[in-house]
């Protein structure tokens, strides 16, 4: 090791030996060595909003307030640390780096700029002057989400003087241990997700985007055109547990890029196209309209199918305008121990895809070079530019609500099912008194008919796919099949002309009795 390469690793080991050693917060001009009892005078309190009191959610602002409870009893310096509590009872190597305890920051406000951050030790902030003070106010940034750590704790540590003879630490009253919340985010599906789903039929869904984006809801830096606000069409799509089309933590698509920076659909279209297969990929193709002010309160909905294979569903809507903001849900599984889930409404809050910077709705926008991987908005951001300026997610309001709901179940019986594993939950009634074995295939709630057969003939090929408008994009295709009836049904119809001799044994089939099943399809020009 050269000269040079031994004088950096040296300022290291004094860098990192330093952050590791719990911070002394006695004060510098004290003359009393030893802390005083503090009885309730001072304390040191965390606004938690709707978790319990010592407990936090990972990457979150909260309020940390420090508080004189008697009139006559003013502070003049203080110290607040935020530390790894396990520090207390280890041997910290020199050369390691300490856990993620998240990050205290000032405020601009009148009780924020009371403090500063601390010179003397990390991660702390301290007395601005002497001035006689009776409340203090920080922000205390908690850690990012590491999973990891799942048991992770965090102490919030003060210091108190009064004077250079009278001064406080140590004391419950100004200690706050933190214990990392497990449970999901507000806006993070209701279910838990399943590599394997054994559920023995298909169920057919329908999605609905409704936007709560306005400028009474979401007043801070509220766009200054809100004629040009407006929400992508919602694309997304069901599929397996294997297929992502968006996720935290990895790089936006060039379909997704598509999408937010131009609202052009068709290059994320064909990329869940591509990705559709009988087991892994995606099944259906979901697609809403697009709502522009005035009209961005109408809902987006859409119908799509799951089944054991493709049992999750992803959406994604932009928001114009934005850098490259989104709203949506990635991997929402359906697939229970209960069966299909029934329904369920989640609320939606911005995400950032990574590809190009920007703050504010109105921000210039530049493209971020390397890209960065898909990562919420930051809330709590201390960019005054920042629709979420020095915010909480639970103070939040959010900016749409996704709303899922199941419509139809239909069992699926074949070889590679069992009568046991059969899904029999909020199957249409009609399906209820057909004999075992002769259950209907899939067929939309819309064309479904009472027919109270017996047999069927089987369905035809499905027709070619017929665009909607011109000769591309979004259109339909159709199947039939036939309506057979039983012999022993009223004999005096068997000589009647309208009955013709079907090839399935001891069935008849009646004139002008197809039964229709369409679905969506796509032609890529």
């Amino acid at each position: 090791m050269d000269s040079s390469c031994f004088i950096i690793w040296i300022l290291l080991s004094m860098m990192f030996a330093c952050h590791a050693k719990k911070c002394d917060q006695t004060p510098p001009l004290a003359t009393i060595p030893e802390p005083s009892e503090n009885k309730g005078v001072f304390k040191m309190t965390i606004e938690t909003k709707m978790q319990s009191f010592l407990s936090y959610l990972p990457d979150q602002t909260y309020v940390v307030t420090l508080l004189a409870n008697e009139p006559t009893r003013p502070f003049r310096w203080f110290m607040i640390t935020a530390e790894d509590p396990d520090m207390d009872n280890s041997t910290y190597d020199v050369m390691s780096f300490e856990t993620d305890v998240g990050r205290l920051k000032t405020l601009d406000t009148e009780t924020g700029r009371k403090s500063r951050y601390s010179e003397r030790c990390f991660n702390s902030v301290e007395n601005t002057d002497n001035s006689d003070k009776y409340r203090v106010d920080i922000h205390w940034i908690s850690p990012k989400q590491n999973d990891q750590n799942a048991n992770q704790q965090v102490r919030l540590r003060a210091m108190v003087a009064e004077n250079e003879e009278v001064w406080y630490m140590d004391d419950e009253d100004l200690i706050i241990l933190l214990q990392k919340d497990n449970r999901p985010p507000i806006d993070s599906p209701p279910t838990a997700q399943v590599e394997s789903c054994n559920l023995c039929s298909e169920a057919r869904y329908e999605v609905i985007f409704n936007g709560k984006w306005s400028r009474v809801s979401h007043p801070h830096k509220y766009p200054s055109k809100p004629d040009d606000n407006g929400y992508t069409h919602m694309l997304g799509a069901s599929h397996s547990s294997y297929y992502t089309l968006w996720q935290q933590g990895e790089e936006a698509s060039p379909g997704l890029r598509k999408l937010l920076e131009y609202a052009n659909t068709t290059f994320l279209e064909r990329e869940i196209i591509a990705k559709m297969a009988e087991r892994n990929g995606t099944r259906t193709l979901i697609r809403g309209k697009r709502r522009h002010h005035p009209f961005m309160f109408e809902p987006s909905h859409s119908l799509f199918r799951v089944d054991r294979f493709h049992h999750q569903f992803s959406i994604v809507v932009g928001m114009r305008p934005s850098p490259d903001w989104f709203l949506g849900t990635s991997k929402f599984e359906l697939c229970t121990p209960d069966g299909w889930y029934k329904k369920s409404e989640i609320p939606l809050y911005p995400w950032d895809a990574g590809f190009m910077d920007g703050v504010a709705y109105e921000s210039q926008t530049a493209v971020t070079t390397p890209p960065e991987h898909v990562h919420r908005v930051e809330v709590g951001s201390f960019n005054k530019e920042s629709p979420f300026y020095q915010m909480n997610l639970n103070d939040l309001k959010p900016f749409a609500i996704l709303q899922v709901r199941l419509l139809d179940v239909y069992p699926l019986l074949g070889e590679e099912c069992s009568d046991d594993n059969a899904e029999t939950d909020s199957v249409p009634s009609n399906e209820e008194d057909e004999e075992e074995g002769e259950r209907e295939e899939p067929v939309v709630a819309e064309s479904r008919q009472n027919t109270n057969k017996v047999c069927l003939s089987e369905w035809t090929d499905w027709s070619s796919c017929i665009p909607h408008r011109d000769s591309c994009g979004f259109g339909s295709q159709l199947r039939t099949r036939e309506r057979l009836l039983p012999m022993n049904v009223n004999d005096k119809y068997h000589d009647r002309g309208s009955l013709l001799k079907s090839s399935k044994e001891n069935c008849y089939t009646e004139e002008n009795t197809n039964l229709v099943e369409s679905q969506y399809c796509y032609v890529v020009c």
